[in-house]
């Protein structure tokens, strides 16, 4: 695709001048129907290409050659008539090591997390499956159906917010869910609207480097997601056995992730009580687009439709970074508008380090939802900032417990910003 985008932005930029065309939203209108127009046709090629989706192995991917390189997966659940959910993800990284969270809660109970958190990292220990800090994810039918299962010590909230080194009360929690999709696979290669990318790149200073870094970040990184019920059974200590099912998204992410490469980014997601499901990102990622806005819709009978147009904008969304109470923000899908708002759930917003260098802290807050004021949703809301401040975990060790391999100089290579 982007080798005739840089075509193009050589004869833009001969035709406009290169000042004109590479200051910053200059032309953008027309700048913004020239890529819609050419995206438009490049994507629908590449859906006809792709034809039955994408290809998904039954196992972890091999790394790619890089110190970024990752297979990530992450599942989100839950309950329609509690405040029960579970959020999980593993990423496979280099060295032998995985970017893992784990937070839950059951309703009645009480919060949980992993003992590791807000550190991330844990030892990988297995080459078949995702697993790792006591938590396997394995992929049994193509994209239908998985299963999630822990098996050691969680920390019973309430969340943190800082490293600390004492454990707090930790406590037996064994659980096994089975996951199976309910909608299609939505290809954010493919399948995203493009509008969205139009109008972002055309914010943008237009220079032949520019669209070579877009070609780049677009071959060395992808994602899927589709959403799906899980079904098990989860056991507490001092607790009787307790049957869930829940309802959320699985995403698979792939290729190469610096995180250095993002400055900020907003994530929505979430599900309604109609059978709607909606992810929402705003991301600013420097070397290429300061505000993309991109995502997807699953309509209740099953179609899937991606953002073309919101007017979410990180600027106004936590930019000094204390999180607010509540957010609302509107956006169009398959010639829908969407009007969409989250109460957040302040008890239930932990927080992850990114990496080791103490710079980049997740905060992934479960929030209610509603839809267009009258349709009742469930899901979450997550903030990313590079550059927030985290405490350095000391003398680290991978594993539940500090049990594993001794990483506390071990450093994640970067291209001179942190991750």
């Amino acid at each position: 695709m982007l080798g005739p985008l840089a075509l193009l932005a050589a004869a833009l930029l001969a035709l406009l001048g290169a000042r004109r065309a590479a200051a910053p939203g200059a032309w953008a209108p027309l700048k913004r129907w020239v890529l819609g127009c050419l995206l438009l046709f490049h994507g629908a090629w590449r859906q006809r290409a792709a034809g039955g989706g994408p290809a998904e192995p039954r196992r972890p991917r091999p790394l790619r050659p890089d110190p970024h390189a990752l297979d990530s997966v992450y599942f989100t659940g839950f309950a329609e008539t509690n405040k029960t959910f579970v959020i999980a993800r593993l990423a496979k990284r280099p060295n032998g090591i995985c970017e893992m969270w784990l937070f839950l809660r059951v309703d009645g109970i009480g919060e949980f997390e992993h003992p590791q958190h807000p550190n991330m990292m844990v030892s990988d220990e297995s080459e078949e499956i995702w697993s790792g800090g006591g938590l396997t994810i394995e992929y049994i039918e193509p994209q239908t159906r998985w299963k999630i299962s822990f098996n050691g010590l969680l920390r019973k909230g309430p969340y943190r917010q800082q490293w600390s080194e004492e454990e707090g009360e930790l406590v037996p929690v064994k659980f096994s869910f089975h996951w199976e999709n309910f909608t299609e696979v939505f290809n954010f290669s493919v399948d995203s609207h493009p509008s969205a990318f139009a109008r972002a790149f055309a914010q943008e200073p237009w220079t032949i480097e520019f669209f070579q870094r877009v070609k780049k970040q677009r071959e060395q990184h992808f994602r899927h997601e589709q959403w799906g019920q899980s079904v098990g059974e989860i056991e507490i200590e001092n607790h009787e056995k307790t049957e869930l099912s829940l309802k959320g998204v699985r995403s698979h992410s792939y290729g190469i992730r610096n995180w250095s490469e993002i400055y900020r980014y907003i994530m929505i997601l979430a599900r309604f009580e109609d059978g709607t499901a909606a992810h929402l990102t705003v991301i600013n990622m420097p070397a290429t687009t300061t505000n993309l806005t991109v995502g997807y819709v699953f309509f209740p009978d099953g179609r899937k439709a991606g953002i073309e147009w919101s007017n979410a904008s990180l600027a106004e969304m936590a930019d000094d970074g204390v999180i607010k109470d509540e957010y609302g923000v509107s956006f169009t899908a398959g010639g829908k508008y969407f009007d969409v708002s989250a109460t957040l759930d302040k008890q239930a917003c932990p927080v992850v380090y990114n990496g080791l260098t103490g710079s980049g802290v997740f905060h992934e807050c479960i929030a209610d939802f509603r839809l267009n004021g009258l349709t009742q949703g469930w899901g979450l809301v997550e903030f990313y900032y590079r550059d927030e401040a985290s405490q350095l975990v000391p003398n680290l060790q991978l594993g539940s417990k500090a049990e594993g391999s001794d990483l506390s100089s071990w450093r994640p290579v970067s291209d001179g910003s942190p991750p």
